[in-house]
């Protein structure tokens, strides 16, 4: 049994030798079981880290507070953009826009290495 276990434990029996007599104090009891004993009861490890940042939240709401102004400006522009690809695939789908046909083109001639060139220079004897 760890270390940890074994001091809950402990302390769980001392507790019941301390208060399961006849003069209970339950105030005293409420007290030391509303701070925190490890192994017991649900314990949130960042409750203390939410509490030392809390004042980042409210920053981070104030600047999603701002930052909707700029996402209205993106929203025009993909307004914008959204009609004009409307009218664009309108045009497309119309005829409007002529259509312009690919034209064959010549071949690229490929490069030859010059050891593959039959010259009357390379076969003299």
């Amino acid at each position: 049994m760890g270390r940890g276990r074994q001091k809950a434990k402990q302390q769980k029996i001392a507790r019941k030798l301390k208060y399961m007599t006849t003069d209970t104090d339950y105030d005293e009891l409420a007290k030391e079981l509303g701070a925190h004993e490890p192994g017991v009861g649900s314990f949130d490890p960042f409750a203390d880290v939410e509490e030392k940042y809390a004042h980042d939240a409210d920053y981070q709401e104030d600047v999603e507070g701002e930052s909707t102004e700029s996402t209205d400006t993106t929203d025009d522009d993909l307004d914008e953009y959204a009609k004009w690809a409307a009218e664009a695939a309108a045009k497309a789908t119309t005829g409007e826009i002529p259509v312009t046909h690919a034209q064959p083109h010549k071949p690229i001639p490929m490069p030859v290495p010059g050891a593959f060139k039959h010259s009357d220079t390379d076969h003299k004897q």
